[in-house]
């Protein structure tokens, strides 16, 4: 793929998420049109007198901005983590999962629930237990595996499996008329209780870790070629590895800590971005932020579109895109995409 080819089709990926974020305003229980979407947010520029009711106003800037907004945020942090997860395992089937943040994070927000915290300290546990997840594997690959990727590997597993047992536990404990429920429908995932504040809180942690992936993307793809090539050609393969864990654990602990558990975002949508545009990991992170956000926002459109039925988001990415990695299992079983 040539060069013009790739900014072809990365500048029609975006437009056609522009697109359907504009088109995603208007969907909801409270019929908006175009006309008067464009006129609320002049409003706010002095560019247009408010005609409309307050109520109206309140859905647009304080629910449907923050949630879309939201969706594209972390549809993108999810797929650029995943991406750089299975560029650096050098693996299909890594998701950002792999080093068990989503279970540490699913710990954290039930033990503050089954305490009864308020919204933004759920956050706040989910995040801190799922870094203490990812550092705990982390520090036993050091010690038992020299920083190979198959210990960190299975490091990830050990400590998932651990977290999951105790999130069993707090389950047995939890009262089964509020803290139960509260904690079973945060697992399932939801952009619902998305505000402008998150996005202030995600936006700094995601900046970092995109800026810090772009500058070694060169570095992380000679990574993908294997530790002895990327060393010859100068690179310090462990300060790379550092970064890309660094980085795709603290994008995917901040989507985790505000959204709960969104699953197989982060493991097929890069599949899709290679598809689009190759495996060049440059190339990569910029198609796979893009079609992150796109798909995650048609997703979640679909979930709004629906009258009377408030799906969990995670659980309507599961029922798309586990029929989806199967089509992608062909291509898996000829080598890597």
């Amino acid at each position: 793929m040539t060069i013009g080819q790739f900014y072809a089709r990365l500048g029609l990926l975006y437009l056609g998420l522009v697109v359907l974020c504009i088109f995603s305003l208007s969907i909801g229980r409270y019929d908006l049109s175009t006309s008067l979407i464009l006129d609320i947010f002049l409003s706010k520029l002095n560019g247009v007198a408010p005609y409309w009711d307050a109520t109206l106003e309140t859905v647009l800037l304080d629910v449907r901005f923050p949630r879309i907004f939201l969706a594209i945020l972390v549809g993108g942090a999810l797929s650029v983590s995943g991406a750089s997860y299975q560029t650096l395992f050098k693996n299909p089937m890594v998701s950002p999962t792999i080093l068990g943040v989503s279970a540490g994070a699913s710990f954290g927000a039930a033990l503050a629930m089954l305490h009864n915290e308020t919204w933004w300290q759920i956050q706040f546990y989910a995040f801190f237990f799922g870094l203490i997840a990812v550092l705990a594997a982390y520090m036993i690959a050091w010690l038992f595996g020299r920083h190979e990727l198959t210990v960190m590997i299975l490091a990830g597993i050990i400590i998932s499996s651990l977290f999951g047992a105790l999130l069993s536990v707090l389950k047995l404990l939890a009262d089964t008329d509020n803290a139960l429920p509260a904690i079973t429908f945060w697992l399932m995932g939801s952009l619902g209780r998305g505000s402008t504040r998150d996005i202030l809180v995600m936006l700094p942690a995601l900046l970092c870790s995109l800026f810090l992936l772009f500058i070694f993307r060169y570095q992380i793809n000679a990574l993908s070629a294997g530790e002895e090539e990327a060393t010859t050609l100068g690179v310090n393969v462990r300060l790379v590895k550092s970064v890309v864990i660094f980085s795709a654990t603290l994008m995917t602990a901040i989507s985790v800590c505000i959204t709960g558990i969104v699953g197989w975002v982060g493991l097929v949508i890069p599949h899709m971005a290679r598809i689009l545009v190759g495996a060049s990991y440059p190339r990569l992170i910029a198609a796979s932020f893009g079609l992150g956000g796109l798909c995650l926002l048609l997703i979640d459109n679909i979930i709004r579109g629906i009258p009377g039925v408030d799906l969990p988001l995670g659980v309507m990415t599961s029922l798309i895109g586990a029929p989806i990695f199967v089509l992608f299992l062909t291509r898996i079983r000829r080598g890597w995409l």
